[in-house]
């Protein structure tokens, strides 16, 4: 879970060279960082998803953007009940998901390291729904105790 935490903040967050990141952190801080992300944040929902399915761009590969949030989020959906017996519940897994998301998407806010998209929150979510599915699936037969 480790691994897969740290890697998932790797794409997430660190996405760009260290030398690029390094400046954003050291130069760009406090309220103007914020007001700057917040021009560029997304705040309605589906208009990214909308804006990927109709898009004829070749270089932003849309259909790998929609697909890379959900797929990054399955082994969350799917951990966090095996390792942690007190969260087993759709609910409790499903919230817990979107809590790490939202402070992922809150993080890229305030630093500048990424933008602020409730469609990431959603595609997000739904790559822990289709996780927490494969976790009850392999619950029911008694592959997971």
């Amino acid at each position: 879970m480790i691994f897969y935490l740290l890697l998932l903040t790797k794409l997430i967050m660190f996405k760009r060279p260290p030398g690029e990141i390094k400046n954003l952190l050291l130069h760009q801080s406090g309220w103007r960082t914020i007001k700057k992300s917040m021009h560029v944040a997304n705040i309605i929902p589906f208009h990214t998803i909308r804006l990927y399915l109709t898009t004829k761009d070749e270089e932003t590969n849309p259909l790998t953007n929609l697909l890379g949030n959900i797929a990054g989020f399955i082994p969350m959906g799917l951990l966090l009940p095996v390792l942690f017996k007190r969260i087993r519940t759709a609910f409790k897994t499903i919230a817990i998901v979107f809590l790490i998301s939202l402070c992922f998407e809150t993080f890229q806010l305030l630093t500048g390291l990424g933008y602020f998209d409730v469609d990431d929150l959603l595609l997000n979510t739904v790559g822990g729904i289709i996780g927490y599915f494969c976790f009850a699936v392999c619950v029911r037969p008694g592959l997971i105790k």
